[in-house]
């Protein structure tokens, strides 16, 4: 349970951003709604890194691994279990972990390598990693989505431990 209480489902729909919210509201969503400000100006951000260019797939795979790497228990639980609809994987936590030396893609190890060093110590990301990434065909457009869904996972992740998820 939650540390704070959420804001109650019925009370979701009165807020001014209700358009934009899901129905009905996550456990997060309605902890995050206790200050209306802070969430609608959450919301746009939200929608922005689902609607990347990232098939679902590649996304939830990045999501599941940094919050996995981030120690957000509630996070990767929710991610991975849509993460395993998503690939044909038993144990995606597991291939995650070893993604070095899995079977996953050479695209996808790149990806996960640039994630790796920008949660582990952003001051050691190189031009190699960006590098790595253009070989698999990202240009400046695809690594700026990645990059901030790296970091927009990193806020979540720390917003829902800070929040008692």
């Amino acid at each position: 349970m939650p540390w704070i209480k959420p804001v109650k489902q019925k009370e979701m729909k009165e807020l001014n951003a209700q358009k934009n919210i899901p129905n009905p509201a996550p456990l997060f969503d309605r902890l995050l709604a206790n200050n209306e400000a802070l969430y609608e100006a959450f919301l746009p951000l939200q929608k922005a890194i689902k609607e990347t260019d990232f098939p679902d797939d590649l996304r939830e795979a990045v999501i599941t691994f940094v919050s996995m790497k981030n120690g957000c228990k509630y996070c990767t639980d929710s991610h991975s279990k849509l993460l395993e609809e998503l690939v044909d994987q038993e144990d995606v936590l597991d291939w995650l972990s070893h993604y070095e030396e899995s079977d996953m893609s050479e695209e996808w190890k790149a990806v996960l390598t640039y994630a790796n060093h920008i949660i582990a110590k952003p001051v050691e990301v190189t031009k190699e990693d960006v590098e790595r990434l253009k070989e698999h065909g990202y240009d400046a457009r695809k690594i700026s989505a990645l990059n901030q869904t790296v970091a927009y996972t990193s806020y979540t992740n720390q917003l829902s431990m800070g929040l008692g998820l």
